[in-house]
């Protein structure tokens, strides 16, 4: 199979990491943002509009820095060793790095994540299209929708982006659910 994941809250915890840096950029109480479960994927309108400014000030720097989650690279490692592949699809761009490939390079290689491609694109549906993904992973219910349609197989991570949204897309909550899902195949 050939396998498209996201990294952002799907193998990462961005949303709580980046909380800090916005409450500092917006000059915001960090306990606002988690009251209201605010974060860089989902800014209010009056802080979206200074989104791109927000990520260039911060994320060449500490994206790299992200914590991941629980044994990520070891269930990658583990449907890549049943003879999958592993095309990492990111929404990262130029508006949001300097270089998006070389910052989200060094942050796999940290984190030890094995796989085959690495695509930026926010167009994620077309780039599943392009790539034959068989299956498709990540937190964004609009992504997860939009592959679906395309007849792609996909599991939303449930992340606090997600978690209070009704949906009929098939949901997971870790790597090694993930892996179970993709053994029972």
């Amino acid at each position: 199979m050939r396998i498209g994941i996201d990294i952002d809250d799907t193998m990462t915890n961005t949303f709580d990491y980046l909380m800090p840096y916005i409450a500092e950029f917006f000059k915001i109480d960090i306990n606002y943002l988690k009251d209201n479960n605010i974060s860089y994927s989902n800014l209010p309108k009056e802080m979206k509009e200074k989104e791109f400014e927000f990520a260039k000030k911060y994320y060449d720097n500490v994206i790299p820095q992200t914590p991941f989650k629980p044994k990520v690279g070891e269930y990658i490692n583990k449907i890549k060793n049943l003879g999958n592949e592993i095309i990492i699809i990111t929404a990262r761009d130029k508006r949001l790095y300097t270089d998006e490939y070389k910052t989200t390079i060094k942050e796999l290689k940290d984190n030890n994540i094995n796989y085959d491609k690495l695509i930026c694109d926010f167009d994620k549906a077309k780039v599943c299209k392009n790539e034959k993904i068989d299956l498709f992973i990540d937190d964004s219910i609009e992504n997860c929708s939009k592959v679906d349609k395309l007849g792609i197989k996909t599991l939303l991570f449930n992340s606090k982006n997600n978690i209070r949204v009704e949906t009929k897309l098939i949901r997971v909550n870790s790597w090694e659910e993930i892996y179970e899902k993709i053994i029972k195949k």
